[in-house]
């Protein structure tokens, strides 16, 4: 009778423990994955923001160079097809660096309070951006060292988290800079 007693507190004490290792892992999981879906967010606002912004100038552009862009018609088509945040990141940068160019070329055009304003729009998207690029990477960093060990791994595969590919950036506060872990 004692015995049996044991094997079942052992046994309880056994489930205990693995359902509290499980619910620790699957934790802290869900807080990676919850920061790198926020930060996903917050650059796909931004990239839309940016698209819009960029299509937004055609017509001062237009205007003022009496001449049809080519990479408007080029975004255009884009806006109808499925593309991936980083093609479509990649797109608008060399859209606005265009427009930069213009800017220089036409005195004209730089001298509009609304082409001034949408120039220092994409200043401010450019550094909210990068500051998400570079928390999505670092938290998308922990996740995949956190993953490498096998009882999180498992977790996350029964759970069906997958790790993500890193957004291409410029470090926005170097090196040095740790995640904090709740």
């Amino acid at each position: 009778m004692n015995a049996t007693v044991v094997i079942i507190a052992t046994i309880a004490l056994l489930l205990v423990i693995i359902v509290c290792v499980y619910r620790y892992n699957l934790s802290k999981l869900k807080t990676y994955k919850s920061r790198l879906d926020g930060s996903i967010k917050v650059i796909n606002e931004e990239l839309e923001n940016r698209f819009k912004l960029v299509l937004d100038t055609k017509t001062m552009v237009n205007k003022v160079t009496k001449k049809e862009m080519d990479f408007y018609k080029h975004l255009e088509d884009i806006k109808n097809t499925n593309i991936a945040a980083y093609e479509l990141d990649i797109e608008i940068n060399n859209a606005i660096q265009t427009l930069r160019v213009i800017d220089t070329d036409y005195k004209k055009l730089s001298e509009k309070k609304e082409f001034k304003d949408v120039l220092r729009k994409f200043e401010e998207s450019d550094t909210k951006i990068t500051a998400a690029k570079s928390f999505f990477n670092k938290n998308n960093e922990c996740l995949i060292n956190f993953t490498r060990k096998i009882i999180p791994k498992l977790v996350a595969k029964l759970n069906k988290i997958k790790i993500q590919p890193s957004f291409e950036t410029v470090e926005l506060f170097g090196e040095d800079m740790k995640v904090i872990d709740e």
